[in-house]
């Protein structure tokens, strides 16, 4: 799909994100697939070391009660899910559990280690009790009781199971056996317990209304009154604190003029060198941060937070100043030595005085304007918040009271429950009511319960996609680069001259895509020969329709052999942006640098180069500086004998230095020489001289320096330049490097940028007559192993 097919459609946000996140991946793929490994290791692992464990099961039969309920309704018969609640709360107690575990020996090694308190809780995780049923209309009755227990020992587990079940049995017959005793004298207690409660709800209503005054249903018209009349009062503070902020704002703008006037009339009696820092960008900082500072204690108090910065931004803005020109600064810029040449002034009469005074009483009457509007916006939330509460109160209240209705229908059936309860009594002296019964008892286990192995690598391949990928994005989003232009353009004062898309180069081919690349040219050629075979290590050489061979670097020169190509066409763009901001000039001195190293900025320098002096017309001459990594001189097509440094020392004239790309007026300088690691600063120290002589010669002068970050040259070099260009690699420079670049090039005003190999479905603009396999006019050259 090209790029009008993404934009014309109208899920371009979705795949555009998709395409982001596999991208991630992809970088990534070695992060992900360690920590699935590690993961899966790990899983494998614990299936095997893991101890295994053993599960033994019971079956428990509850039996109905014998006498049909509509005869006679049996103690416990309605509630079996409580009582079975009960009776494993029972069962599963300290003191149970701690008999069974002396009994059968159960963790005495962790007993030893950890206590019993340990021993208990692990052996109670292990047991299991699970009901069973049918659902019917009134829901799920319970008809049966699962208990299991997990052992490393088959034996020991069927015997704690066994144990188990008939505490169960023994735990029923005591719960059974405690409701038929206590019942008659429950309901004979209730009896006495309702009208005592009657009696008691009586008080907790007239307690209620006592505790909730102000809140309760028939106040709510008094407190929306309250509401009004305190909101009247607040709007009229409002009004207030808006008039004296207004005065306040002409008062102190009074004040800066006349201090303005007076500091004006201060400078002109200092000479003028002393006047110069004016247009220091500290300087203008200072005075726009004393502006907004007056701005808003017009309408904030001193502990407002913009305030608060700005005065801390004031104070290192001094100790900068200070630093800069001195003490006398403070008695030259300053806030206060204006101030204090104002006060000092004998012509100073008494309008800046009658000023201050009143700036200072409006300050002081909003403090009390804020103090009061506080005040009345703390009553207003208290009102509301007892309005509010109104439906709540009203709403207890009506619980309240309906409690105390149905104890009193409570009171008259507590005589019917009574006699029942008698009756219910003689059931279960005949056991004639529900019973508990083991269906199927305790088995000895054969295969071990746990672990689990299938759900154990389940979890660890799961968890290692899962956390792999999670790793891959938080790497990614540590050390963030540029991906796009809008990413790029989002920096302030960012120009970009052009998006270059990702193109082959000789420096990323080998093996496989060597071959691809050299397949994609044999289809780009216009008189169909062959462009030759790729060796296994990419291409080694390059030899041209006529026989000539090509140093295989200049097949990076994309402008001279893929002219009609995205990239070609996007440095055209760039050339054109460059020149049509410098026509104005004679000569001029382009630098093109990066942040770090492989951002493409030698392959920047000759597609640039190239392209002003073959597409414009321009003689320009690209001089190599990086005299760590020199490369241009790879991309010409007949090599000079002597380069940069020999020209600096006057060992050759410009003419044996210089070396041709094509048949336009662009020529290649190298470092030429040996030997110059230790005295790059005195050889752009030469550079700087001659200058002048090679701008009389040429019309645009690139040259090509060293990355910023690892260079310390680029400060001189930085101070030759006409226009600077620094090349931004998608996907590889980190956004806080490139911002670190700007920060030590010190560019003041606009900041060129190039950003390189972008991959061209990112880019959002129509790629009218271009396309991703580099149709060409020209010959290409031909590649041979």
């Amino acid at each position: 799909m090209n790029e009008t097919d993404i934009s014309d459609t109208g899920q371009e946000p979705i795949a555009v994100t998709v395409r982001e996140y596999w991208a991630v991946m992809v970088r990534r793929k070695w992060v992900i697939l360690g920590t699935l490994a590690a993961a899966i290791s790990l899983a494998a692992a614990l299936c095997v070391y893991l101890p295994k464990s053993y599960r033994s099961s019971t079956l428990i039969l509850i039996e109905n009660q014998k006498i049909p309920d509509e005869y006679v309704r049996g103690i416990g018969g309605a509630n079996i899910e409580e009582r079975l609640t009960m009776i494993q709360q029972q069962v599963m107690s300290r003191t149970l559990l701690g008999q069974i575990l002396d009994e059968y020996k159960l963790y005495e090694g962790k007993v030893k280690r950890e206590g019993l308190e340990s021993a208990i809780e692990a052996f109670r995780k292990t047991i299991k009790v699970e009901t069973a049923g049918t659902s019917t209309v009134k829901g799920k009755s319970v008809e049966a009781v699962t208990i299991s227990f997990a052992h490393e020992e088959p034996v020991t587990a069927m015997k704690v199971t066994a144990k188990l079940a008939s505490l169960f049995i023994e735990e029923n017959l005591k719960v059974r056996e405690q409701l038929v005793t206590g019942v008659t004298d429950f309901i004979g207690q209730e009896l006495q317990d309702v009208k005592k409660a009657l009696e008691a709800k009586e008080e907790l209503i007239s307690q209620y209304k006592t505790k909730y005054v102000g809140r309760l249903p028939e106040q709510m018209e008094s407190n929306l009154r309250a509401l009004d009349r305190l909101q009247m009062e607040l709007n009229q503070t409002n009004d207030l604190l808006h008039s004296r902020g207004d005065k306040l704002s002409s008062v102190e703008r009074l004040i800066k003029e006349y201090e303005g006037s007076e500091v004006t009339r201060v400078e002109s009696e200092y000479p003028k060198p002393l006047r110069k820092k004016d247009i220091d960008p500290l300087v203008v900082r200072w005075r726009e941060l004393e502006r907004r500072l007056a701005a808003l204690r017009a309408e904030w108090k001193e502990t407002y937070p913009d305030i608060v910065d700005i005065k801390q931004e004031l104070a290192g803005l001094q100790e900068q100043l200070v630093e800069k020109y001195g003490p006398s600064f403070q008695d030259q810029d300053g806030e206060a030595p204006r101030e204090d040449l104002t006060r000092a002034d004998p012509r100073m009469d008494l309008y800046i005085k009658e000023l201050y005074t009143q700036r200072n009483d409006l300050r002081n009457d909003l403090s009390s304007l804020n103090n009061r509007r506080e005040r009345l916006l703390g009553n207003i939330r208290d009102t509301e918040r007892r309005v509010e509460q109104t439906p709540a109160r009203e709403q207890e209240l009506m619980i309240l009271v309906r409690d105390y209705e149905n104890m009193q229908k409570n009171y008259h059936t507590l005589l019917e429950k009574r006699l029942n309860a008698n009756v219910a009594v003689n059931l279960e002296k005949r056991q004639k009511g529900e019973q508990f019964r083991v269906l199927d008892p305790a088995n000895l286990p054969e295969k071990p319960d746990s672990p689990k192995l299938w759900l154990i690598m389940a979890v660890g391949l799961v968890g290692g996609c899962g956390l792999g990928v999670g790793l891959a994005l938080a790497l990614e989003w540590v050390n963030p680069t540029f991906r796009r232009r809008e990413e790029v353009e989002l920096l302030p004062g960012i120009h970009v001259l052009a998006t270059v898309p990702q193109f082959f180069t000789v420096h990323s081919q080998s093996g496989k895509k060597s071959q691809r690349q050299a397949r994609a040219i044999d289809r780009g050629r216009s008189d169909g020969k062959s462009t030759g075979q790729v060796g296994e290590r990419g291409i080694s050489r390059a030899v041209l329709g006529n026989g000539k061979e090509l140093n295989p670097m200049q097949l990076n020169l994309v402008a001279k052999w893929q002219p009609r190509s995205l990239a070609a066409e996007q440095y055209r763009m760039a050339a054109a942006k460059l020149v049509l901001s410098t026509e104005q000039r004679h000569s001029t001195v382009i630098e093109i640098t990066s942040a770090l190293m492989g951002e493409g900025k030698t392959t920047t320098v000759v597609n640039l180069g190239y392209t002003i002096a073959r597409d414009l017309g321009k003689k320009t001459l690209l001089i190599d500086c990086d005299f760590q990594r020199p490369a241009l001189l790879d991309y010409a097509s007949v090599p000079a004998r002597w380069g940069l440094v020999e020209f600096l020392d006057g060992q050759a004239s410009l003419e044996d230095c210089v070396s041709a790309i094509d048949e336009f007026p662009c020529a290649i300088m190298a470092t030429g020489g040996s030997g110059v690691e230790g005295n790059e600063l005195s050889r752009i120290q030469q550079l700087k001289v001659l200058l002048p002589e090679l701008r009389k010669k040429f019309q645009y002068l690139v040259i090509n320096t060293p990355p910023v970050l690892s260079s310390a040259t680029m400060g001189i070099l930085a101070s030759l330049a006409d226009e600077l260009v620094l090349v931004i690699r998608a996907g590889h420079s980190p956004r806080h490097l490139v911002q670190k670049t700007f920060a030590m090039l010190g560019v003041t005003g606009q900041r060129q940028v190039i950003l390189n190999a972008v991959d061209a479905r990112r880019m959002t603009h129509q790629l009218y007559g271009h396309s991703s396999s580099y149709r060409q006019e020209r010959s290409i050259p031909q590649t041979l192993p």
